[in-house]
C-alpha cells in the first residue's frame, strides 16, 4: 500500500470509538492505582 493510500483510508475511518477504546484503557489503570 501507498503511504497516500493509508492517509486516504486513515480520513474516512470513524476514529470516536478508536478515542472512546483507547479513553476507556487509558483510564483504568488510574481508576484502579487510585
Amino acid at each position: 500500500m501507498i503511504p497516500n493510500e493509508i492517509l486516504y483510508r486513515c480520513r474516512d475511518f470513524d476514529w470516536v470509538p478508536l478515542l472512546r477504546i483507547w479513553g476507556t484503557v487509558g483510564y483504568t489503570p488510574l481508576l484502579v492505582l487510585k
